[in-house]
């Protein structure tokens, strides 16, 4: 479903940023972030959390941050120019650098909600959050496996919800997420891997691909020698690869995973399906951990953040590397934008 906003109301998009953990390094992403964004940002941004969490991750940052503050109400967020919708989410005592506590866990979980309630109603388009720890989350209270699910929960969305990865142009997602390495193989089934191909195709082409290349990992080493190692390849992946093919999806595969992400370093393909969460992960931040980001995909509105952690190593010390959050924060204006353009041609 598209959110009221992208009904033609604004020709720029309005993205709300959180500051994730509270006791990571999130506060001096967020603050570094803001202090980049000048007169040539293509949108309005919204940032949504503690005053003192900001303030104390600013101070982290050594920049100013000083934004007019606004109400979730209509009326307020007519305002196109940043702005600070102040919560209460947690108290100043509480916040402890450094470690993963319930506190913590509690404030991501009601800037998120907070978040999300306002892009579903229309007053913001898209979301962007700095790292969370889960952990905290769990701590917190979450019951989901990850804070996608609880997102997916929290709106009703009934539909596939998939984690996202890009680094550069090269986009990944995975049949499997944030489950047990045991678990995988009674997971891996051909709709599964069908419904990722699809999203990933779909997440391409909505950031300008027109013919997406997609590769599929193997599960087994070698993918399997011709079921030696395993017989997910001849069974279920090889047909599922074959059944994309048929809908007309430019796809190979089922490729060996020690050599699949070659491809996409030597740009040969845009899209690689990985089968479990690590086959693609670890590629992907040796590729560029700096510059990684996350999309959030099949939820009503798009929301992204940077694929690093809270990074409690180096909380406080000023020394963040803002990249990652830069590129998640251009990719969810980009995406707002192409929304609220079809929105408004329609």
């Amino acid at each position: 479903m598209e959110s009221p906003a992208a009904s033609g109301h604004r020709t720029r998009p309005r993205i709300g940023i959180l500051p994730g953990d509270p006791n990571g390094v999130g506060p001096e992403l967020l603050a570094k972030l803001l202090a980049d964004l000048d007169d040539e940002t293509k949108a309005d941004v919204l940032v949504i959390g503690d005053a003192h969490v900001i303030e104390a991750g600013a101070r982290t940052a050594g920049v100013a941050v000083s934004l007019p503050e606004r109400t979730a109400d209509a009326e307020a967020m007519a305002e196109s120019e940043a702005a600070h919708l102040v919560m209460e989410t947690i108290a100043p005592d509480n916040v402890t650098p450094g470690k993963a506590t319930g506190a913590a866990g509690r404030s991501m979980l009601k800037t998120l909600e907070a978040a999300v309630d306002l892009a579903a109603a229309g007053m913001i388009d898209g979301v962007c959050f700095a790292p969370l720890n889960k952990s905290a989350l769990h701590l917190g209270g979450m019951t989901e496996a990850d804070e996608m699910q609880h997102i997916a929960a929290h709106l009703g969305v009934k539909g596939l919800a998939r984690e996202l990865n890009a680094v550069e142009g090269l986009w990944t997602t995975r049949v499997t997420s944030h489950v047990a390495l045991k678990d995988v193989g009674g997971l891996i089934n051909e709709e599964a891997i069908l419904a990722a191909m699809r999203r990933l195709h779909d997440t391409i082409s909505d950031v300008g691909v027109e013919r997406p290349r997609l590769a599929v990992a193997a599960l087994n080493p070698h993918a399997g020698d011709n079921g030696n190692f395993g017989r997910e390849e001849i069974d279920i992946i090889a047909p599922a690869v074959e059944r994309a093919k048929a809908e007309g999806f430019d796809v190979v595969g089922p490729w060996p995973p020690d050599s699949v992400f070659l491809l996409g370093k030597d740009g040969r393909v845009d899209g690689i399906v990985a089968m479990y969460h690590d086959q693609s992960q670890i590629a992907m931040k040796l590729l560029g951990f700096d510059r990684s980001l996350t999309l959030l995909g099949g939820l009503p509105v798009p929301v992204t953040s940077p694929a690093q952690g809270s990074a409690y190593d180096i909380v406080g010390k000023g020394v963040a590397r803002v990249s990652a959050l830069r590129f998640a924060f251009d990719l969810v204006v980009t995406l707002a934008t192409r929304r609220i353009a079809r929105a408004r041609s329609a």
